[in-house]
């Protein structure tokens, strides 16, 4: 049996055996890629992969329509269209909500829409343009960083058209009074009215 030496059994090592001069020794010993290069094999991997099934549908209606650009990026019409498809449905309660409103009442309601949406949430992300170019780590940390915010813009878009409420879903719609119940919701049904 051979000894270790580096990582190498010195037995299975080949060596030159020219007749015509010192035996040089040399190694079968394949040098392994740093992380550094493996990582970046991968980025290029992923940036190999296809945009969403619904972006290159839109963006094939949008070629035949004569609407494309030569870099493959998807041009302002098919981007909305896109955006448009992964719009998700409207979501509803779904319970008798009795009145008047308590605290515990509000805030079993906002949280039972909020775990439906963020259900939605991931479906909706992944028709996005470009978020299934991600790697999976990354579209997970971009959902945890700014499931909040998105939440948010989706509750003040359903709210433009209901001045002084805010719609959280079809069959709850709250006004300033309403959510006085809830100690600190306020200011922030203050901020968000101000902002539709």
């Amino acid at each position: 049996m051979g000894m270790m030496k580096c990582g190498m059994r010195r037995d299975r090592s080949t060596y030159s055996r020219s007749s015509s001069g010192p035996q040089r020794r040399v190694s079968r010993v394949v040098p392994r890629a740093s992380a550094n290069t493996q990582r970046q094999g991968v980025e290029v991997a992923e940036e190999d992969r296809p945009l969403h099934q619904m972006a290159t549908a839109a963006a094939a209606a949008a070629t035949a329509a004569g609407h494309h650009r030569s870099d493959g990026s998807l041009t302002p019409e098919q981007l909305i269209a896109c955006v448009l498809d992964a719009e998700p449905p409207e979501i509803y309660l779904m319970k008798d909500v009795k009145r008047p409103f308590t605290e515990a009442i509000i805030m079993m309601s906002l949280t039972n829409l909020a775990d439906k949406e963020l259900v939605h949430m991931i479906s909706w992300a992944k028709k996005v343009p470009g978020f299934g170019d991600l790697g999976l780590l990354e579209q997970a940390h971009l959902l945890e960083c700014c499931w909040l915010e998105v939440l948010m813009l989706g509750l003040m878009w359903r709210s433009v058209d209901q001045p002084g409420k805010l719609m959280f879903s079809p069959d709850l719609i709250l006004t300033r009074d309403e959510s006085s119940c809830v100690q600190g919701f306020m200011e922030i049904f203050d901020m968000l009215l101000s902002a539709t």
